[in-house]
């Protein structure tokens, strides 16, 4: 059955105005234009993940990114950062919990209260999402948005037309296949939207046709290419292990016992906040490039791995400590990059 029929099998109210709210966001001429346009980019979904490429983690993030992503640039952010970069936004913090309300409240007219139980933020292995957010966006985000201002939406609009497609995947998956437990598919909701609104995207084709250089690269953009300098000048020592933990501890252990460690300099770190871009990103970076160069051991020192991720769960990622986000990325992204938890460590397969 085609999942946009079941929205139009079983309308739903939004959720009513809150004191203060734009009184166009609860218009029920806006209303129905969030619908229809869900229901046309709903086919492109379902022809998109269908067959052999159906998987309820992967349409289930690809919506909520592309909602999340439609958040982020109704914020219209003044700093120039290029795609792919985590931006710091107190605005996202306070507004992606609005979209989720409103998830939330489509799920529960539906039969399913994803807010009874805390939310999830480690998933099962088979329900992992199987594309990158800038997959999504490089793949998306162009017919998203041309269909939203078809319907005469704005980027704020846009996300909450995401957030009803979401809805309605979430209630295919959960109710009719059945095939992603509803809070894991509510986790994977939650954290697509936030990794869409903090993620920087690529140039809409009609927004800025000329903004992208051959290859990729993002001209005048004081930002494209530091990252990856700053990842490359951040890793140093000799072995076949990357030791990672908290502080100075993995630097200590490397030089002690033989192995390669991370260390960002402190004013590096300034610097990037001062900027609104996440360090963490050069962290990311750099487990990436040792990840690509196939090191056959990734460990955490001085941390119970398995503790850490029980901690963490359901907090906000971004306010984590550095070593914990570390092992959080890991734990999302080790996998399907060809490694294996193991206790503290991820090794590589052979």
């Amino acid at each position: 059955m085609p999942l946009f029929n079941l929205f139009k099998k079983s309308p739903k109210q939004e959720p009513g105005k809150s004191a203060g709210a734009d009184d166009s966001l609860f218009a029920p001429e806006m209303q129905k234009k969030r619908y229809d346009a869900a229901l046309e980019f709903l086919k492109i979904l379902q022809e998109r993940f269908s067959g052999p490429n159906a998987h309820a983690g992967t349409v289930l993030s690809t919506a909520a990114r592309l909602a999340g992503t439609s958040l982020y640039r109704s914020l219209n952010y003044k700093n120039d950062a290029p795609p792919g970069v985590v931006v710091l936004s107190n605005e996202v913090n306070e507004a992606w919990p609005q979209l989720m309300n409103m998830f939330a409240f489509y799920c529960k007219q539906n039969g399913i209260d994803v807010m009874a139980k805390p939310l999830v933020t480690v998933f099962p292995e088979k329900d992992k999402p199987r594309l990158t957010v800038e997959q999504v966006q490089q793949e998306f985000q162009d017919r998203y948005n041309e269909i939203m201002k078809r319907h005469g939406l704005d980027y704020l609009n846009g996300a909450r037309a995401g957030m009803v497609i979401c809805s309605i995947v979430f209630q295919y998956h959960c109710s009719v296949a059945r095939d992603i437990d509803p809070y894991v598919g509510t986790g994977i909701t939650a954290m697509g939207v936030v990794e869409g609104a903090k993620t920087a995207p690529p140039p809409l084709k009609q927004e800025s046709p000329a903004a992208v250089a051959p290859g990729g690269a993002v001209p005048n953009n004081p930002f494209a290419g530091i990252v990856k300098s700053l990842a490359q000048n951040s890793i140093d020592g000799k072995g076949s292990r990357l030791v990672l933990g908290e502080g100075m501890a993995p630097m200590q252990e490397a030089l002690r016992s033989g192995g390669r460690y991370i260390l960002v300099h402190p004013e590096v770190v300034n610097q990037l906040k001062q900027n609104n871009i996440d360090p963490f990103l050069v962290y990311e970076a750099a487990m990436r490039m040792e990840i690509a160069a196939k090191i056959p051991l990734i460990e955490f020192i001085g941390v119970n791995v398995d503790t850490l991720l029980q901690t963490w769960s359901g907090k906000p990622e971004d306010q984590a400590p550095i070593h914990v986000r570390q092992v959080l990325w890991l734990q999302r992204n080790a996998s399907r990059l060809g490694y294996e938890k193991s206790g503290n460590s991820w090794i590589l397969k052979k």
